[in-house]
């Protein structure tokens, strides 16, 4: 069970992030589609349970004489950047279009890897990571409605996945010095300033400070904020940052994949949304990836890639 318990993180990750659009659109209604006043919220929230953690001595955090640089490079990549950039996106671009260009994020993940961390992943764990992405891709582009897009939009999905591509090659790195908690500390930190700073200097502007509370009592916001700021910011990202440090960068971006699938039977099952019969090769596709990717690890596998201190 130890040997694949930093495959088990990876899916546990993915599964909570599959669930994440249900709770998004959610807590997104009580706040007027205010984005990043959501984000505010969801990254305080988050927060305070990592802060709680602290305080209750489980987990401890020690940046001295540690690259601290690093790990603020990443909280400004992810998630101060990469999520005002997915988030302008959406307002020039179809989300379908934003979703198969973001089904590309593994493949330009192994290929920083590459020559960042200098990590050079086995021709089956690249043919397996390949078969994810082409499900995702299928998933989303065939039949998908591509119509509406703008140059705007294209320029700020390519700067999104730059973020999250490099954010992701230097969380691997990351692990070479910090702990899996240390490294979403601080940018979870990041971001419940930033964003909270911008959502009242905003409602400032705007003279809409006496109603900032407005609606945020509702039972939805709550059980919103607290599974985006607790089981995404938190136990998601610990999971996803834990595989990343572990398992070699093609088998945890494959594995990621699975939050495609997770997403697309919460719509189906839950949102009563229609399943078609690509979606189904889709998923086959996907759940071969994983499983071939996820065979394809061993422990030499995780001591050969991990990242050492002297890289």
């Amino acid at each position: 069970m130890k040997k694949y318990f930093p495959l088990i993180c990876s899916l546990i990750s993915a599964v909570i992030f599959g669930f994440a659009m249900l709770f998004i659109k959610s807590g997104m209604k009580a706040v007027n589609e205010d984005a990043v006043k959501f984000l505010a919220f969801r990254f305080t929230t988050g927060f305070i349970g990592l802060q709680a953690i602290v305080w209750l001595k489980i987990q401890k955090v020690n940046y001295k004489n540690k690259p601290i640089k690093l790990i603020i490079l990443c909280g400004i990549l992810n998630p101060l950047l990469s999520q005002v950039l997915q988030t302008a996106s959406t307002s020039y671009a179809p989300t379908s279009q934003i979703s198969v260009m973001c089904a590309t994020i593994p493949i330009f993940v192994t290929i920083l890897s590459i020559f960042i961390n200098k990590e050079m992943p086995s021709k089956k764990q690249v043919v397996f990571m390949c078969m994810t992405v082409i499900g995702v891709m299928i998933i989303n582009l065939v039949g998908g409605q591509m119509i509406g897009g703008t140059t705007t939009g294209l320029i700020l999905i390519i700067a999104s996945i730059a973020a999250l591509s490099f954010q992701r090659t230097y969380i691997r790195k990351a692990s070479a010095y910090f702990t899996a908690f240390e490294t979403i500390y601080l940018p979870t930190l990041m971001g419940a300033v930033g964003f909270s700073a911008t959502t009242v200097i905003n409602h400032a502007i705007k003279g809409e400070l006496l109603t900032f509370f407005n609606g945020l009592g509702t039972s939805e916001f709550v059980i919103s904020v607290l599974y985006m700021g607790i089981g995404s910011c938190v136990i998601a990202f610990l999971c996803m940052t834990y595989a990343y440090g572990h398992l070699p960068i093609a088998v945890s971006s494959a594995t990621g994949a699975f939050s495609t699938v997770i997403a697309l039977l919460v719509g189906v099952l839950i949102l009563n949304e229609q399943l078609r019969p690509v979606d189904i090769i889709g998923i086959v596709i996907i759940l071969v990836g994983i499983l071939g990717a996820s065979l394809s690890y061993n422990k030499n596998d995780e001591k050969g890639n991990t990242i050492s201190a002297e890289e």
